[in-house]
């Protein structure tokens, strides 16, 4: 395991013989925020929130309009983006969970290849104290190799305590509500708050960076627009909730309320006021962490790395926001599963076209994407696809389907989406048709017209977990410990001899 020193002393990653006769691999600076829906950012014509920085990415790039997650719950969502395998596959099936012995993440296979690699933000992986293949490692909590360089022991430092989000005393309308009891001023100045500290490291790194041949990958991570609802009083009152469009809640809002036992009754809203205002706090946090996008893509601009930068945003899963009375994420439907997904390649990529790819993806495409725009070659068992061929010149045979999977499942082609809400397909299902029918309203799934299709739906979900295929193995790359994390001790020694 990279040591404590290693760390702090920012050591380089180790050069492969002959990598100096090697072609230029471009920079990669992956953004990802925490739960947020494809449909907030006016690039993707939301009516209110305003994401400049982000519109300026689709512009000079490609913006997928049909990304989803494969699990739409922090920990699987990331551990997929980082190893192109189904959470089924790869293990991580809930949050802090290690991943099944063998599984490799990316930057281990960049680092291996000769990059530099950094996180400045949430990782949310399991052992949480491991460094998953990263030189460089600020937390926004106590993650890592290094919490001592983390945004808890930085507020501790300046402020007394290590309480991310302090608030205002009586900025919260709803202190003994289970959902409401997140909102409130953040106390401290916004300089301060965690979504600019994350923007600050990483601004750090790449000056840090500058006038070095070696290329480098860079994992910013923001937590927001993830709850709680506390921020800074400008983003707070940054969207009137009174201009804000919300779902219409059924009539039966309060009853669903009533009856959630749980973590349940946190996910469930019938009151409108509040989802007003939390919704305008939410696209608050959307707009704030667009300007500290802005910070970055500035630094780029100045440091004159932006020719030789690849930058993707995307999330790792959306918000329900009151759609089918629903708050957070873990289900199938848009607003939790269908995420944004941004990609700007380095200077004369053919995928630069300011255009919107309307095909399907998944996140599970993204690693091998990011190896094959660094001419690197995508390990055999990795699942997702790259999709530079479809970007760039089209692709006859793209896969155009998505799959998903937690306590439930689904298949989203472009006509339907299918949900398994059994686990085991013994029944309880959901059938939409998303061309007529994009909020979900009316459950086909009992309809005799669309027996076949059930059927069918059935038999590839099948199919699909079926498929398991076992970890990738990379040539002169040795097993990470993090990928060893689940044996037991006396054999994880015996591997090492």
């Amino acid at each position: 395991m990279t040591t404590r020193r290693d760390f702090l002393t920012g050591m380089a990653a180790a050069t492969l013989p002959g990598q100096a006769s090697a072609p230029a691999r471009p920079n990669i600076l992956f953004i990802m925020v925490d739960e947020m829906r494809w449909d907030a950012m006016s690039a993707a014509g939301h009516p209110i929130v305003k994401t400049p920085n982000l519109d300026r990415l689709a512009r000079e790039g490609v913006r997928f309009a049909n990304s989803y997650t494969v699990a739409p719950v922090c920990s699987p969502a990331r551990a997929t983006a980082f190893t192109g395998r189904y959470a089924h596959v790869h293990g991580v099936t809930t949050n802090a969970v290690p991943a099944h012995n063998g599984e490799i993440y990316l930057p281990s296979i960049l680092r291996h290849y000769g990059y530099h690699t950094a996180i400045s933000g949430k990782l949310h992986f399991a052992p949480a104290r491991m460094s998953f293949g990263f030189d460089q490692f600020w937390s926004f909590s106590s993650e890592g190799p290094t919490p001592e360089l983390g945004y808890n022991e930085y507020l501790r430092k300046k402020h007394g305590s290590p309480a991310k989000w302090p608030s205002v005393p009586g900025s919260c309308p709803w202190p003994d509500d289970p959902l409401g009891r997140d909102v409130g001023v953040f106390r401290h100045p916004e300089a301060d708050f965690e979504s600019n500290w994350i923007a600050d490291r990483s601004i750090d790194y790449l000056r840090g960076r500058r006038g070095n041949a070696q290329p480098w990958f860079l994992f910013t991570s923001f937590l927001k627009p993830h709850s709680p609802s506390v921020v800074p009083k400008r983003i707070f009152e940054m969207y009137d909730p009174r201009s804000i469009p919300v779902p219409k809640l059924p009539a039966n809002a309060r009853e669903l309320r009533r009856n959630a036992r749980g973590q349940a009754a946190r996910h469930a809203i019938d009151d409108e006021n509040m989802m007003r205002v939390m919704s305008a706090i939410y696209y608050g946090m959307v707009t704030h962490v667009d300007e500290q996008i802005g910070r970055l893509l500035g630094e780029l601009d100045r440091l004159g790395m932006a020719n030789s930068t690849l930058v993707l945003f995307t999330a790792d899963h959306g918000n329900m926001l009151g759609d089918h009375a629903r708050w957070f994420k873990g289900v199938m439907y848009e607003g939790s599963s269908h995420v944004p997904l941004i990609w700007r390649g380095p200077k004369g990529a053919r995928e630069n076209q300011a255009k919107v790819e309307n095909r399907i993806v998944e996140n599970a495409d993204l690693t091998p994407s990011i190896l094959e725009a660094a001419g690197l070659p995508v390990p055999e068992r990795v699942q997702g696809r790259g999709f530079l061929k479809l970007v760039r010149e089209g692709d006859a045979a793209w896969k155009d389907r998505a799959f998903a999977q937690l306590s439930t499942a689904m298949l989203r082609t472009p006509e339907f989406k299918f949900i398994d809400n059994s686990q085991d397909l013994s029944g309880d299902f959901e059938l939409y048709d998303m061309r007529n029918d994009p909020k979900e309203e009316r459950n086909l799934a009992g309809d005799p017209r669309h027996r076949d299709l059930v059927a069918h739906s059935k038999q590839r979900l099948t199919a699909w977990r079926a498929d398991k295929p076992a970890p990738v193995t990379i040539a002169g790359l040795a097993t990470p410990d993090y990928a060893l994390a689940g044996e037991a001790p006396e054999r994880r020694r015996q591997r090492k001899k």
